[in-house]
């Protein structure tokens, strides 16, 4: 957490795997009189000082064309909350009233949330695949190569290192989804109480167990590559 000029930074809980744990987050600071303004490009919070207010909070997520937009906005605004940022115009933050029910009706709308936002994720994340994949089998193609520029390590190390970055993002993603899947099978009975469901993540734990998948995933990669170099 970072104070600046009466502005409080404080890093995003996540919000396409831990939008419960957001809306907590926002509600605890505005009582403090901590206002959510936005959130900025390399995923800070940001807050501005002010009067305390009593507020819920919903994170949404938004799959819809620009045309669609403003209706989805007016939809929310009728149901009781004010649009108060929004995040490449996917993520919007809401506020309202406490007592005022989420715009979910039932456990399936919530699923379908849920399951529109894990495929933009995933879609998004492959589309860097085929340039990981192009480019490990690039590795493999000239690792016995005459060209000098090729057979310099400085030169291999850096295709290596963008072939696995390439490769490991889509891989992370949907290791992530799976995850969520798994550890919180239960996620869309709490459609209309994030707060409690917020109690239930463990977002230190999740961190620890997706490192170590993700140590193996890597080991993996340099047992593969080892003779890439």
């Amino acid at each position: 957490m970072k104070m600046f000029r009466g502005k409080k930074y404080i890093y995003s809980r996540g919000i396409a795997f831990y939008p419960e744990k957001e809306m907590q987050l926002l509600k605890k600071l505005a009582n403090k009189g901590w206002h959510f303004k936005r959130m900025n490009q390399v995923g800070f919070l940001v807050f501005e000082k002010g009067m305390p207010e009593d507020k819920e909070f919903s994170v949404d997520f938004f799959d819809g064309s620009s045309n669609e937009l403003s209706e989805y906005l007016v939809i929310y605004k009728q149901a009781g909350w004010e649009n108060v940022a929004n995040y490449k115009k996917k993520y919007f933050y809401f506020k309202a009233d406490r007592g005022t029910p989420t715009i979910y009706s039932d456990p399936e709308s919530y699923w379908i949330r849920m399951k529109k936002e894990w495929i933009w994720l995933l879609i998004r994340s492959f589309i860097y695949l085929p340039l990981g994949i192009g480019l490990l089998t690039f590795i493999a193609l000239t690792k016995d190569t005459s060209n000098t520029i090729l057979a310099t390590s400085g030169i291999r190390i850096i295709l290596i290192i963008s072939a696995m970055v390439f490769t490991a993002l889509p891989i992370g993603v949907a290791i992530c989804v799976i995850f969520s899947l798994v550890m919180y099978n239960d996620r869309t009975n709490y459609y209309n109480r994030p707060e409690y469901f917020a109690k239930r993540q463990r977002i230190v734990r999740d961190s620890i167990l997706l490192a170590v998948i993700g140590f193996i995933i890597g080991l993996l990669f340099s047992i593969i590559l080892k003779d890439s170099l």
